[in-house]
């Protein structure tokens, strides 16, 4: 268990994986950065789960919770042929505290065969929204061309079943003008739009912030409002940037709370990534300042610390350290979070919703909107 100023984080599993590579199926190499979704027990999503685990009778006591469904960005060892670490997308399905029940043996979303297609290099860090009766998955396609260009751009696929995805390519709209990746979707319309938030790749590193589009559809076409977060520096750090994590979990009354990473270089060349959490009320949403949705942020909730974080068997000249959310439910009054660790596992936490949301109204002055979690950032390192 982990404590930072009175705010407790419980790793869950031990600490182990939930989700690893298995040499003897596709996914060989790495399993890493998973989406979740939690199916409660309803006549319509009893019919999803029957679909899900076709040999389960929906009267078994292990489903009487219902159902998290886990999409992880997984990577076979290197195919003669085909480029190197290709992502494609699979499916585990576990009860809501985190009880495995099931992996498919075959990936549900797959890299293009056409080398010249959008996402022929992978299908990376999708991110999972309900939105009515219709599943939409955003992730990252990546492809690279022969005279070594490349494309990096945030693309969408849907199904109503979870299991068959039907591809509906680069998103419309301007926000792929710059490389972009990170996206999620809110389930819910404000004020009759829907919002993506998403993290274009402009300017230099530490440039890289979270910005937020609109449309009047799920599928597009969205028009890009601007950033609403940047990075908050830590001394510790010379170069830090920020992305979006998992879909925002709905507080109610337009208001979400919502996880999201922060990326940081060392002055060694070595690299870190956290965990932190915002409020963001969309009861301020103004298309001309998106920024004023941000109530408030908690740096650094979860920070790498475990083998399974900090140990990465990636060929990487610099120690990476990696706890990367993209993946959150709420199951009686705990958020769990799903994430990948030092980019080769599937990690799972879990914390209190109300203590999360407690700790910042204590914490946070009137004149100051974020705060540290875990001040014992430079001692980490010192100690290292």
């Amino acid at each position: 268990m982990n404590c930072n100023n009175q705010l407790c984080l419980t790793r869950l599993n031990k600490g182990e994986p939930i989700i690893q590579a298995d040499p003897d199926s596709w996914d060989s190499r790495f399993t890493l950065n998973p989406t979740a979704l939690y199916l409660e027990r309803s006549p319509h999503n009893d019919e999803l789960i029957k679909g899900l685990l076709d040999k389960h009778s929906i009267d078994d006591p292990l489903l009487e919770n219902g159902v998290v469904v886990i999409f992880y960005r997984g990577i076979p060892i290197d195919v003669p042929g085909l480029p190197s670490c290709r992502s494609a997308v699979g499916l585990s399905v576990f009860t809501p505290d985190l009880h495995f029940i099931k992996k498919f043996d075959h990936p549900v979303l797959k890299p293009s065969d056409d080398p010249m297609e959008y996402d022929y290099n992978g299908v990376e860090d999708q991110r999972i929204t309900r939105i009515g009766d219709t599943f939409y998955l955003l992730y990252c396609g990546f492809v690279t061309y022969p005279n070594g260009d490349y494309k990096v751009q945030v693309c969408m696929a849907v199904s109503e079943d979870l299991i068959s995805w039907q591809k509906l390519g680069p998103v419309k709209g301007d926000v792929n003008v710059w490389p972009n990746k990170d996206a999620v979707l809110l389930p819910e319309p404000v004020d009759g739009h829907y919002i993506m938030m998403h993290r274009p790749c402009a300017g230099k590193q530490s440039d890289f912030s979270i910005s937020l589009a609109i449309s009047d559809s799920p599928t597009g076409v969205w028009k890009d409002c601007g950033m609403i977060m940047k990075a908050v520096q830590h001394p510790l750090y010379i170069e830090s940037w920020v992305g979006m994590g998992s879909t925002p979990i709905n507080l109610g009354n337009n208001i979400y709370l919502a996880d999201y990473h922060t990326g940081n270089y060392l002055a060694s060349g070595a690299r870190d990534y956290f965990a932190n959490y915002a409020l963001l009320d969309f009861n301020k949403f103004d298309i001309a300042h998106p920024e004023k949705i941000v109530e408030w942020r908690t740096e650094a909730i979860l920070f790498p610390e475990t083998d399974y974080e900090v140990e990465s068997p990636w060929p990487h000249e610099q120690r990476l350290n990696c706890v990367f959310p993209c993946g959150s439910y709420e199951y009686k009054g705990d958020i769990y979070l799903i994430y990948g660790g030092a980019d080769a596992y599937v990690l799972a936490a879990r914390l209190n919703k109300e203590e999360l949301l407690h700790h910042n109204e204590e914490l946070l002055s009137s004149d100051s909107r974020h705060v540290w979690a875990a001040d014992y950032l430079r001692e980490f390192y010192t100690r290292s």
